[in-house]
């Protein structure tokens, strides 16, 4: 085993099979609840409780499939992927199983939404980070083809969950589903440990012992420190030090509200203008059946590098936007299917750059760290999308003003992805250069040349200063060592 984790494969070998695996854990899992949508409209006729009410069992679930990322990820660094992915995968399962013998529509929020959406989060964040370890050239193309997984899964689904129910009933169905799901735990059992982390891991562990041995000496209120250090590995709020990764993260969080809606919203949209059931999987099954060759499509056009990866998601929330403002003025099938297809092909641009938009604000050690953080503020969109976008139908009696709500945070996404640089140079100004020790400001001189300099401390978090001096001494947040930085023109 030790000698199998030597290297970690890049590009090529082993490294397919994870992308094998995470394509396989994609589908799975976005089919499993992008398809929702059918089984949505099911529980509102099976229990009647109100399209806002109903719309929780797939709000919870969504909320904890991204809000687990930072647990997920520190969980995979401390035990391995696969055990992580593995068990989110039976816990789909049992969350599943349960809702067959569920007569209560509360109770689905249990089963369905906490358990099964605990299941979903443990799986969602490590596949979303792994593909960037054993990829670098073709990084973004491997995550296009990684994430073109769930548009296979988003296509196949919702025509699966349409004839299991035809033919077995919704509780039936919910019990196939429920051996469904236990798939994912063959692809979690594919996976294996970068490397990266093995040897992080060790780091840490090595860090631990050595402070564990010095605070054994002092008060116990010293000794508490080392957990709450340890602890910080699960949330890095350190990050929204880097300017970019903070407005990132709000146009990730903000678009989503858009983008999830569409998931309850449009299959019902659909159904209450008087299509068939038939027609509701077909109009849904296009988002998956075009995002499947989007995604990869997107991946290979950002590694051509023919334009910024910035500007192609740019685009894509600008053309999502303003479809969802539009379509309430169109009232037959083909503007259905071609929703769909919108809704498929340009918010595919999000979610096959986003891991690697993320490695343009930090290095690869924290990119578990980052995604981790990314889906937890996510989670926040999600988790207010569908219920308010169903509280609204209640009012109003139409989905219009929904679909109008979410064209309008897709092109809000696109506007801070536009004003990035400016919100970069204020958040630059109001940071001051500080002694990460004391507090205390360190004079520089008037004609010093603004460098930003980077470096990783002792513990994750990164130190920065701005001069044009040769030489500048930065002492690490603990205050035990201290690192020379040369200037280098800014680069290390």
């Amino acid at each position: 085993m030790a000698n199998r984790r030597e290297k970690t494969p890049v590009d090529s070998g082993y490294a397919w099979v994870i992308l094998f695996a995470c394509s396989l854990l994609y589908m799975m899992l976005s089919g499993l609840t992008k398809a929702f949508g059918i089984l949505y409209t099911e529980f509102l006729e099976e229990y009647d409780a109100g399209a806002g009410n109903t719309a929780w069992i797939g709000s919870v679930k969504l909320f904890l499939f991204f809000g687990l990322g930072p647990l997920a990820n520190h969980l995979c660094e401390d035990f391995s992927f696969r055990k992580v992915v593995i068990t989110g995968g039976l816990l789909i399962f049992l969350g599943y199983l349960v809702s067959v013998f569920v007569e209560q529509m509360e109770l689905l929020y249990l089963t369905i939404g906490v358990v099964a959406g605990f299941g979903c989060g443990f799986v969602f964040a490590p596949c979303a980070t792994i593909v960037s370890f054993y990829f670098k050239k073709r990084q973004a193309l491997a995550n296009g083809i990684v994430i073109s997984g769930s548009g296979l899964g988003s296509f196949i689904f919702p025509y699966f969950y349409r004839f299991i129910i035809d033919e077995f009933g919704l509780h039936g169905a919910l019990l196939i589903i429920s051996a469904v799901a236990l798939h994912i735990c063959v692809g979690g059992a594919l996976l294996r440990q970068p490397q990266q982390l093995a040897k992080f891991k060790h780091s840490l562990d090595t860090v631990d012992e050595e402070t564990t041995d010095l605070n054994y000496q002092e008060s116990s209120k010293n000794t508490a420190k080392p957990s709450k250090q340890k602890a910080k590995f699960v949330i890095d709020f350190s990050l929204f030090k880097i300017p970019r990764f903070s407005v990132y993260v709000a146009a990730f969080t903000i678009n989503i509200i858009g983008y999830a809606g569409n998931f309850s919203v449009f299959p019902a949209h659909v159904k209450s203008l008087g299509f068939s059931e038939q027609q509701v999987a077909i109009a849904l099954s296009m988002i998956g059946a075009t995002e499947m060759f989007a995604r990869i499509f997107f991946g290979w056009f950002a590694d051509k590098k023919i334009v910024e990866k910035k500007t192609i998601v740019i685009f894509s929330a600008a053309v999502s936007g303003a479809s969802a403002i539009l379509i309430p003025f169109l009232r037959n099938f083909p503007a259905m299917v071609v929703y769909g297809c919108i809704v498929g092909i340009f918010p595919g641009a999000f979610w096959s750059l986003m891991a690697v938009m993320m490695l343009e604000c930090v290095e690869l050690e924290r990119l578990t760290s980052a995604m981790g953080v990314l889906s937890m503020f996510m989670s926040f969109g999600i988790v207010i999308s569908q219920p308010v976008m169903g509280w609204i139908e209640d009012a109003t009696g139409s989905w219009d003003l929904s679909f109008r709500i979410m064209g309008m945070f897709n092109l809000l996404s696109g506007v801070l992805f536009v004003l990035e640089p400016v919100f970069k140079k204020i958040m630059h100004s109001g940071i001051n250069s500080t002694d990460h020790n004391t507090g205390e400001e360190i004079e520089l001189p008037d004609q010093a040349k603004e460098i930003e300099v980077t470096y990783p401390a002792n513990d994750g978090s990164s130190l920065k200063a701005e001069s044009s001096q040769e030489r500048l001494s930065l002492i690490s947040c603990e205050g035990t060592a201290l690192t020379e930085l040369g200037s280098n023109n800014g680069k290390f």
